[in-house]
């Protein structure tokens, strides 16, 4: 093999792999994702199963890997949020939550279908997973007891990623009327007015 051969292998790769997403999702909005089969996603692609395979277990990998795709980009700008932005006592939203809905702007057809009854629940609930991580990587590293009577905090931030679920679907069902921008500065606030109270009445047991 020669030093030029890898980067073109990658380059292949990397465009098989893009040729079936983008086939994955044009036939979920088609048709829903439950009744998609490999051999469509494959001849969308226009590529046989052989080199399915070669790349993805089932449809259920395929999707799994595009969820790991959106989750690195939104990680990335993630990242490069100032510390202005970061953490839950801030009242705008983190560039990645703001990334997030860009994305499902973009592909709303998709995310539409995803979210109802033709969709996958796992999809969801990776949604909500991602969510819940995101939301603790947010706060304080100095996690405290909270009260008997109060809600536990793994509580409070499995209620939060529920929610984020909803606000996704409403904002989907209401057409996108608002930007990504204006919808993640709501959902960061809601977000922020839940986490703080917990958090508040912690300091509270602590005194």
């Amino acid at each position: 093999m020669t030093l030029n051969q890898r980067p073109t292998e990658d380059l292949r790769v990397r465009r098989t792999r893009k040729l079936l997403m983008q086939a994955m999702i044009e036939l979920t909005i088609e048709q829903g994702f439950a009744a998609i089969t490999v051999q469509d996603i494959a001849d969308r692609a226009m590529i046989n199963r052989a080199t399915f395979y070669r790349h993805y277990l089932d449809k259920y990998d395929l999707l799994d890997k595009y969820m790991d795709v959106v989750y690195e980009l939104t990680a990335s700008q993630e990242a490069l949020s100032s510390p202005q932005t970061q953490g839950t006592n801030s009242s705008n939203p983190t560039l990645g939550l703001v990334s997030m809905f860009e994305h499902v702007q973009q592909h709303a057809d998709f995310y539409r279908v995803m979210l109802g009854a033709k969709g996958d629940p796992a999809f969801v609930q990776r949604i909500r997973q991602y969510s819940e991580l995101r939301l603790r990587s947010l706060l304080p590293g100095d996690r405290a007891t909270l009260q008997p009577s109060s809600p536990p905090l793994d509580l409070c931030l499995s209620y939060l990623s529920h929610a984020g679920i909803g606000v996704l679907d409403w904002w989907l069902k209401a057409g996108q009327s608002h930007p990504p921008e204006q919808v993640a500065a709501w959902l960061n606030q809601l977000n922020r007015e839940t986490v703080e109270r917990a958090l508040s009445e912690a300091e509270g047991a602590k005194a």
